[in-house]
């Protein structure tokens, strides 16, 4: 009885020895569900430290994509992140760095398109050249055996330059400040945090020496309605007297609090945002909103495994009201008169996405599903109001094999969506007057980008060289299905990447 105590017991040892030997950040990471929250303070829930630096190549082709993607794109970079436990400190941090290049590149003229409420596209295929710099830092100390405070700072910035007529060039700001604090509670964990974020974006276009034919824009404002003109027009607001190109700001301000008990842990976060577009007296669009966003966790541990569940939720609205402006010249000065505003915009969206994760020291396994809305009403031209509901839903499953020295990925996913649209009148007598134009080819191509059925997968090896460097390659490959508007069914993409884990 006591040899099979001591067999037992031995044979624990080396499966629990497994499993700290393959550590890698992401396994450190993601054994403390802290660490993904705003509230640094809780870090110090983990004594595991780990760090790591890499550098990576990618490169990305095929005509199975959304309007403003590159037919063909390379991408280089490098990136650090590292967890540091000390005796009453722990420090979490990262830098990264890539360029991007794209090539016949047009559509959205934004950094990160879809993501402020309003949009503005131009058409000529051109390269396309991005620089992205980020990086957070967060330090929590120990008060005493009950309290602990933090603070954490997120920043990226990025520019953008295009250099084919109408070429423009962008600069991006991001930048998060969240202070917290936690305190114990027998076995029960609580956490409080603040947020405050500042996100701004400037596109500067400019059209260099003279053209047969004029360069047009589209403006839109919502649901790929709005104003397509010569993009020096004043409805596509690129080149308009007293301001700087077309400046976008957002601040956003709100609080999160968690908690945990033993292996169950829950972050509830709100955040209120407030944007316009425009600057000085010229603010052509005012926008503001609201989010509220969950993560629920829960790890179960045992002697030779680990087992994480998960489950992630947000919901956020926007409304967007556009200002009547008046330019109004006198005596050799010129004021702007704003007469009021209109609602023209709203969209919710919501999202949902549980997941599940073993880790052992011989395999890694993630099995997840995304489900992701958007109701979207626009109301640019009374009295049509225009609907439109968006729906989802992706799946996938992944492995990672541990074989000596190796790392062996594969992922399967599949996704599709459905979209459902509508158009009412407010009003019967005034059904005469002009429709909103809608840019109805872009439209559609980007609406069959989203929704139509696709299966991706993809492969991943690594070898692990001594004292933590390695060298890893993947591919990976999407193909849609049903395609009518765009002019591909395939997506594919490589990288390389050599990095040391320490």
């Amino acid at each position: 009885m006591n040899k099979a105590r001591i067999i037992s017991v031995f044979c624990i040892m080396l499966g629990l020895g497994a499993v700290l030997s393959a550590r890698t950040f992401e396994s450190v990471e993601r054994r403390n569900p802290w660490n993904a929250s705003r509230n640094v303070a809780g870090i110090l829930k983990d004594s595991l430290s780990r760090s790591y630096a890499e550098i990576y190549a990618d490169y990305e082709g095929g005509e199975f994509r959304d309007t403003w993607q590159a037919p063909r794109q390379w991408s280089a970079g490098a990136v650090t992140r590292s967890i540091r436990h000390l005796e009453k400190v722990s420090l979490a941090g990262s830098f990264s760095f890539d360029q991007t290049e794209g090539y016949d590149m047009c559509g959205s003229m934004f950094i990160e398109p879809g993501y402020f409420p309003v949009d503005v596209l131009e058409f000529t295929p051109g390269r396309k050249t991005r620089q992205t710099y980020a990086f957070d830092g967060g330090i929590a100390y120990e008060v005493n055996d009950r309290w602990a405070v933090g603070a954490k700072m997120d920043f990226a910035s990025a520019n953008l330059a295009k250099r084919k007529d109408l070429r423009h060039s962008n600069w991006k700001l991001d930048m998060t400040v969240a202070p917290g604090f936690t305190t114990y509670i027998g076995d029960v964990a609580v956490g409080l945090s603040a947020l405050f974020n500042k996100t701004s974006e400037t596109i500067d276009a400019e059209q260099i020496g003279t053209a047969e034919s004029s360069y047009y824009a589209f403006f839109d404002k919502g649901l790929m309605y709005g104003v397509e003109q010569v993009w020096t027009g004043s409805g596509v607001h690129l080149n308009e007297f007293g301001v700087n190109g077309l400046p976008v700001k957002e601040l956003s301000y709100g609080g999160a609090v968690q908690m945990q008990h033993k292996g169950f842990y829950l972050d509830v976060e709100y955040l209120y945002t407030d944007g316009a577009v425009g600057e000085k007296e010229y603010i052509w669009f005012d926008y503001a909103g609201s989010g509220v966003a969950f993560d629920l966790r829960y790890v179960l541990n045992r002697p030779a495994s680990e087992h994480y569940f998960s489950l992630h939720g947000d919901w956020r609205m926007q409304d967007v009201d556009e200002n009547v402006l008046e330019k109004v010249s006198g005596n050799g000065v010129t004021i702007v008169i704003d007469h009021g505003a209109n609602r023209i915009y709203s969209r919710e969206m919501w999202s949902m996405s549980p997941e599940y994760e073993y880790v052992s020291g011989l395999m890694e396994l993630r099995a997840s599903v995304d489900v992701d809305c958007e109701n979207g009403v626009a109301s640019q031209i009374y009295p049509y109001v225009n609907m439109r509901s968006l729906v989802n839903v992706s799946s996938e499953v992944s492995a990672l094999f541990h074989l000596g020295r190796w790392d062996i990925g594969a992922r399967l996913g599949y996704a599709e969506g459905n979209v459902y649209e509508s158009e009412s009148l407010v009003s019967d007598k005034d059904a005469a007057l002009t429709a909103p134009y809608r840019l109805q080819d872009w439209y559609d191509r980007h609406m069959e980008y989203l929704i139509t059925p696709r299966i991706g997968a993809g492969m991943s090896v690594r070898f692990n060289f001594l004292k933590g460097l390695y060298v890893e390659a993947a591919g990976d490959w999407m193909h849609g299905f049903g395609i009518r508007y765009l002019s591909g069914t395939d997506r594919f993409g490589a990288s390389l990447k050599v990095g040391y884990t320490f």
